[in-house]
């Protein structure tokens, strides 16, 4: 199995899509059932766009496959252009469709799945400043990108702290980057701003958005005893491949070792948020997976023994055939 899923074949994407669509069409099965989470869709961007699906019945659903499938092509297309795993792979896809499939309560159009995009393509932004010193404006890019996906899920302002984090660390110290992120991150409010206030003449829905995205939900939701277990053993797995894949990239270019730290801070700012914040689960796991299945890849693209790779891989098969069989 770990062969054929470390093939570069274009049969081996086609697979993982198909997979990944099964998965996600179990929602059409739980239309009825109670989303286990009190997750508040409140940012008017996400707020129009589900009212004008549910024009339709069921499109909804297939808009979420949609944005879900371009997650998992995005992954491929981020490692590609980084090369976090010093190679060519399909892996991410499929331990992203694994992970995410492991949580069926939350395969249906909602405002983090949209959100999780556009922080791929931020942190593509971010990762490609690494290549020069020189004064770079991907981190306007990067700011507005993660601003606009607040206006979809409420919490993606606090990602700002990854943009932050970088220019700090690893960046030469141009005291114009700096500025860069916060006129980046104001620009989608402005035109917010502008829209409210010229178009809808209701200048009282931008402090609205602001008191949506400050006000912070501490309630904890209902997880049943099978996805505690899921996430018991998904937690096991990826604290073993992170060890490893920290491992792994100590001998590699800078690129690839600041992309897989920038990674970590992700994945660090995502599991602080959910402590903070538990409203954010399960939604969150979308987050969260991101990172993470870049970490489970690393050591299944690059491990020695391929029995220890197949048992890793097994894993999670079983896993998401466990949690799709309970109730």
């Amino acid at each position: 199995m770990l062969r054929f899923f470390r093939s570069t074949k274009i049969t081996v994407i086609v697979s993982i899509l198909f997979i990944g669509t099964l998965i996600w069409l179990r929602g059409l099965l739980m239309e009825s059932e109670e989303i286990i989470s009190t997750v508040k869709y409140g940012t008017f961007l996400f707020d129009a766009l589900n009212e004008w699906l549910n024009c339709i019945p069921g499109l909804s659903i297939v808009v979420g496959l949609l944005f879900f499938l371009l997650t998992v092509l995005m992954l491929v297309f981020m490692n590609v252009s980084l090369r976090l795993l010093a190679k060519f792979s399909y892996l991410p896809a499929l331990c992203y469709v694994l992970l995410i499939g492991g949580v069926p309560h939350i395969h249906l159009l909602n405002p983090v799945i949209i959100a999780v995009i556009l922080l791929m393509i931020a942190f593509i932004y971010i990762v490609d400043s690494f290549e020069s010193e020189q004064l770079s404006y991907n981190y306007f890019t990067a700011s507005a990108l993660i601003s606009l996906s607040t206006f979809f899920y409420q919490y993606m302002y606090v990602y700002m702290l990854v943009v932050w984090i970088v220019i700090a660390l690893w960046r030469p110290g141009y005291w114009r980057e700096w500025v860069f992120t916060l006129l980046g991150f104001a620009l989608p409010v402005f035109f917010a701003f502008s829209w409210f206030f010229l178009v809808d003449d209701d200048i009282s829905r931008i402090s609205i958005f602001f008191y949506e995205i400050s006000d912070m939900q501490r309630i904890m939701p209902a997880l049943s005893i099978y996805t505690l277990i899921f996430f018991a053993v998904i937690s096991a797995l990826a604290i073993s491949t992170f060890l490893y894949t920290m491992r792994y990239i100590a001998s590699k270019k800078t690129v690839i070792r600041t992309g897989n730290y920038v990674l970590v801070i992700i994945a660090v700012i995502t599991a602080g948020m959910i402590c903070a914040v538990p409203d954010m689960i399960p939604f969150a796991w979308y987050l969260l997976a991101f990172p993470i299945s870049i970490f489970i890849s690393c050591y299944l693209e690059n491990v020695k023994s391929k029995l220890w790779g197949n048992i890793v891989l097994t894993i999670l098969f079983v896993m998401v055939i466990f949690m799709t069989i309970v109730k």
